[in-house]
């Protein structure tokens, strides 16, 4: 009987030691599983991370390329419209220049968190190369394009000198034009008696006997001072309002009438035909009788 009782000691006490050592490897066990699940998690949460911020800077590499086909289609314009939209321009290099900026600075802190992360994954690594091929790429298209808008820019600047040159010359041109019509369509008129006007120094008197008889002509070099400036195109009539008038000066005399009242007396020199009348002489002398 004691001798049994022993027995069932021992095996009660090899079993309440099994027990023991299988709870303990069971504790490790769910240490492990949770060490490799929170790697696992780690793992993922990376990753994610990774893709997230992957499709961050292809997002800002998408804008900025219709950016440049933007600048591309503005810069192809007429130097003009280029001018006009200057201020557009500049706008859209500084939104082109920070998309940059923000992309490298992502791509810094990519680089850097799968450093950290000790992830190796091949896929993830060539993605990150290609990413920074994209961004280099990026970096000598901005470069091509700004200095195509600097050359624009010098294309401008050398169009506006000549628009501007080709102005000043205009404008000498437009005031010699203008200049020279109104010295076409100016006459010169002198209007008196024989005495006035040999007194000015405009007509001579030649020839006669006793003062009878003489002839009044045209002072070869006539007193300058003496006439008055009109424009031609604006005078269709002289008033006189004399005794009786007479032109020393050589016109057609078709082209003009003496226009007089009822008692003979002149009233005006009417010009019927201003471009007749004008034709052989700008000097117009009229020699009254008061």
């Amino acid at each position: 009987m004691k001798k049994s009782l022993v027995i069932i000691a021992v095996l009660a006490g090899s079993i309440f030691a099994g027990c023991d050592n299988h709870k303990a490897e069971i504790t490790q066990l769910n240490k492990e599983k949770d060490s490799l699940m929170s790697v696992a998690y780690t793992k993922d949460q990376t990753i994610n991370d990774f893709l997230s911020s992957f499709s961050e800077i292809q997002g800002n590499l998408s804008e900025i390329t219709k950016k440049e086909q933007t600048l591309a289609v503005n810069t192809n314009a007429n130097p003009e419209m280029i001018k006009t939209s200057k201020d557009v321009i500049k706008s859209q290099i500084q939104d082109i220049k920070s998309l940059m900026e923000e992309s490298k600075s992502k791509m810094e802190a990519l680089s850097a968190k799968l450093k950290r992360s000790n992830v190796k994954n091949a896929s993830l690594a060539k993605m990150l190369a290609e990413l920074n091929e994209q961004i280099a790429q990026k970096d000598k298209d901005i470069t091509a394009l700004n200095d195509q808008i600097a050359s624009l820019n010098t294309s401008v600047t050398t169009l506006k000198t000549s628009v501007d040159d080709l102005t000043a010359k205009n404008d000498v041109s437009t005031k010699m034009i203008e200049d020279q019509t109104v010295k076409l369509n100016t006459a010169y008129v002198a209007v008196g008696s024989s005495k006035q006007l040999s007194e000015k120094k405009v007509v001579a008197r030649h020839g006669g006997v006793l003062g009878l008889g003489k002839t009044t002509t045209l002072e070869p070099n006539v007193n300058q001072e003496a006439f008055n400036t009109i424009d031609i195109t604006k005078t269709a009539s002289i008033p006189l309002n004399v005794k009786d008038a007479k032109l020393v000066s050589a016109h057609p005399s078709d082209s003009y009438k003496m226009e007089r009242t009822t008692d003979k007396k002149v009233t005006e020199l009417v010009i019927t035909d201003p471009a007749k009348f004008w034709s052989e002489s700008k000097y117009l002398v009229v020699l009254t009788e008061q």
